[in-house]
């Protein structure tokens, strides 16, 4: 069935959009004109050279660590997997629904391709109605996470981050104004690899070139394809409460880095604190029990429940 392998994956995926790595570190003194320069625009306007900081927006908040410092819990991090497969399930019901619509309204058996039980091989033209089918999907997932409390929570983070790169502290009233979109969120990353596996794989079989020329731009404007995302789909205007987890979670960050020194962790222990584990087996769990739930669809159907 749909969800338990396409929308599993785009739901996996869109994870990186929610996980990111930023750059900063608390400090007094500004770079001079010349190293500002020489570092480019993404600098940080403090010295020295920060830590690497993560952000992940959750279910019940927002997570920020630096690999030894964390501001969330484990099952918090395990939940929001889950809920990212819950809803990739909500997606997959929308889809089919609107794909359902458009088998209606042409000759092409759009359900068919969109559930993968076509008998035989597909038709060369088909290529191009695979495609459509896939951007509905994707399209999907993005108009739900987007109307989903994650939107809302991406942003905080982003805002939050946003205001220590510049400030180097929290400030509340600063960080209301700040941007939405944050030019290292993973959504740039998604951006560009989803027209490869979304528009680029269908088309190989009936138009190389054309499927090569998608790869290529994908990638080259994944930065300001990643932007709109954000800013359209994957970030919306926090409410109070979410800001206020953002920010909270910025201050619990600051106050570990600035009163702890860095202990000595392996990289499998970074990884964990950082949330990564956590997040994945979540959407691996998440992804087993929507495809069963799928699978066994029929069941409840047939019997009228």
């Amino acid at each position: 069935m749909l969800a338990g392998g396409h929308m599993g994956r785009l739901a996996l995926c869109s994870w990186l959009v929610l996980w990111r790595k930023e750059t900063y570190r608390v400090g007094v003194e500004s770079l001079s004109e010349e190293t500002e320069g020489a570092w480019g625009w993404d600098t940080p306007d403090y010295w020295p050279r920060p830590p690497r900081i993560s952000g992940t927006a959750m279910v019940t908040g927002v997570h920020l660590s630096t690999g030894y410092a964390r501001t969330s819990r484990d099952w918090e991090l395990v939940v929001t997997g889950l809920a990212l497969m819950g809803l990739a399930g909500v997606a997959a019901v929308v889809s089919f629904l609107v794909v359902w619509l458009i088998d209606g309204v042409t000759p092409v058996p759009t359900v068919g391709i969109l559930l993968g039980v076509l008998p035989g091989a597909m038709p060369a033209h088909y290529a191009y109605w695979q495609v459509l089918v896939n951007l509905v999907v994707a399209l999907t997932f993005l108009v739900v996470l987007r109307l989903s409390p994650l939107a809302g929570y991406h942003a905080a983070e982003h805002m939050t981050v946003t205001c220590i790169e510049r400030l180097g502290r929290i400030d509340p009233d600063q960080v209301r104004h700040m941007p939405r979109a944050h030019h290292r969120c993973g959504s740039s990353l998604l951006a560009g690899i989803l027209p490869a596996f979304l528009i680029a794989v269908p088309l190989l079989s009936v138009n190389r070139e054309l499927a090569a020329l998608i790869v290529i731009a994908g990638w080259v404007l994944r930065d300001r394809t990643g932007m709109f995302l954000q800013q359209v789909f994957t970030t919306k205007p926090p409410s109070r409460k979410q800001l206020m987890a953002g920010i909270r979670a910025g201050e619990r960050l600051l106050a570990q880095i600035n009163h702890r020194h860095p202990p000595s962790l392996s990289p499998a222990q970074r990884l964990w604190r950082r949330g990564v584990p956590q997040m994945v087996a979540g959407a691996v769990a998440g992804m087993w029990i929507l495809g069963r739930v799928l699978d066994n669809l029929h069941l409840f159907l047939d019997t009228g429940l």
